[in-house]
């Protein structure tokens, strides 16, 4: 199908048609929400840390050591992320979720099992993500926006809000576990948590209709899509946003304590993150339907940049908070433009694949990051030199959103 052609039938189309289908487009984006809420996005990523100290006091493990299995996840994810692209594409959003919701939510419950052996804590973690296979977001996203066209921004930033939502309360959740329970009944909590996405998928989530399907699934296939500048510079941009956005979301903490701010007011840094980044899904979503997408993610950009440099002046309370608020609205924003840009550069047709790719290849920059910050800090005595790269780093990803052009399948315009 022409980009004329497509343009035209979208249209002349409805979105969604009917108000059958409007509720229907409208009831997966919430439940996608609700979803992502309970997913390894949430589950496994964002509780990861709160794990670290009970941890290293029952089996000695050093605090790197235990980190290493964060590195773990990272590279499986990176590894897994265009397979669920291309599974997602296959077989649909829904199946895949249905399937791999019980799965993941026994590999959570296994952890209760776990002996004081570096070696399973490894692999364990190199598996429950592989587990989650069809629970990382790109599942739920390719539903909702198979439902939308001009409200496209909007309804997937109600989707995406759903990981802010759980970074928020997860982690509050699996520390109140673990003082009241212990860590391994806390790994059971989080695991009967994840069986949530089953009855969610089942009874809330819809595969979109052949007749809106129709209208949307033109446009390019991942061959003709990596032959085009916008799916490198893409790919650079969010190679470029893991490594702003990982490095402020595991060391904001030890960030503040470096600059002797009190530990228990450090910790209270990701809950100001978390709220911002809520708004940013869900703003940024608004915004996306009504502004080009360079746009938005350049004044983002520029609040991270903002942010990383407070950081390397050593924040105080006031402007650690700024810097966590700032720094949240970039990450808030990241998905929302991603899942955004892929059907307006290349259509739907390989929607989960070019997806899966950039995820991967934000996934890289997460890792690269993780080890880069932590090599500055133990070179230099100070987070300073690495925040400071980073603000480089911001300039340049703004600069690559810049130069993508204009949509090619944009119905606003069209």
């Amino acid at each position: 199908m022409t980009m004329d052609k497509s343009a035209t039938l979208i249209q002349e189309s409805e979105e969604p048609t009917g108000t059958g289908d409007a509720t229907t487009g409208w009831r997966t984006a919430m439940a996608s929400a609700l979803g992502l809420t309970v997913g390894p996005s949430v589950l496994a990523v964002m509780s990861f840390g709160v794990f670290i100290t009970p941890l290293h006091r029952e089996f000695g493990w050093s605090v790197s050591a235990i980190g290493l299995g964060a590195s773990l996840l990272s590279i499986t994810v990176m590894i897994i992320s265009p397979l669920q692209g291309y599974l997602v594409d296959r077989l649909g959003g829904r199946r895949l979720i249905l399937w791999s919701s019980p799965v993941f939510g026994l590999s959570l419950m296994s952890m209760y099992f776990l002996p004081d052996n570096l070696s399973v804590f490894y692999l364990a973690w190199a598996l429950i993500p592989l587990c989650g296979l069809g629970l990382w977001p790109v599942s739920y996203l390719r539903l909702t926006a198979g439902w939308f066209e001009r409200k496209l921004g909007f309804a997937l930033g109600i989707a995406n809000s759903g990981i802010g939502i759980g970074t928020v309360l997860v982690p509050i959740l699996t520390a109140w576990l673990i003082g009241a329970f212990g860590w391994r009944v806390a790994f059971l909590g989080l695991g009967a948590v994840a069986l949530i996405a089953f009855p969610v998928a089942y009874f809330l989530i819809t595969e979109p209709t052949p007749r809106t399907t129709d209208v949307r699934t033109g446009g390019d296939t991942l061959k003709v899509s990596a032959r085009r500048r916008p799916f490198w510079l893409i790919l650079g941009a969010f190679l470029l946003l893991g490594l702003v956005g990982s490095s402020i979301t595991v060391y904001q903490i030890p960030l503040l304590l470096d600059a002797g701010v009190d530990e228990n007011v450090a910790n209270l840094l990701p809950v100001a993150l978390g709220l911002a980044l809520i708004v940013a899904r869900v703003v940024t979503g608004w915004l996306l339907d009504r502004f080009k997408a360079a746009v938005v993610m350049s004044c983002n950009l520029a609040g991270g940049l903002i942010a990383v440099l407070l950081f390397a002046a050593g924040p105080n309370v006031v402007t650690g908070l700024i810097a966590a608020a700032l720094a949240g609205l970039l990450i808030g924003s990241e998905f929302d433009v991603l899942s955004y840009l892929v059907p307006r550069h290349f259509g739907r047709m390989a929607y989960g694949k070019i997806y899966g790719i950039a995820f991967s290849a934000f996934q890289i920059g997460g890792a690269i990051a993780s080890s880069a910050v932590s090599a500055s800090r133990e070179s230099f005595g100070s987070y300073t030199p690495a925040m400071l790269t980073l603000a480089v780093v911001c300039v340049i990803c703004a600069g690559l959103f810049m130069c993508l052009g204009p949509y090619r399948y944009d119905a606003a315009h069209a």
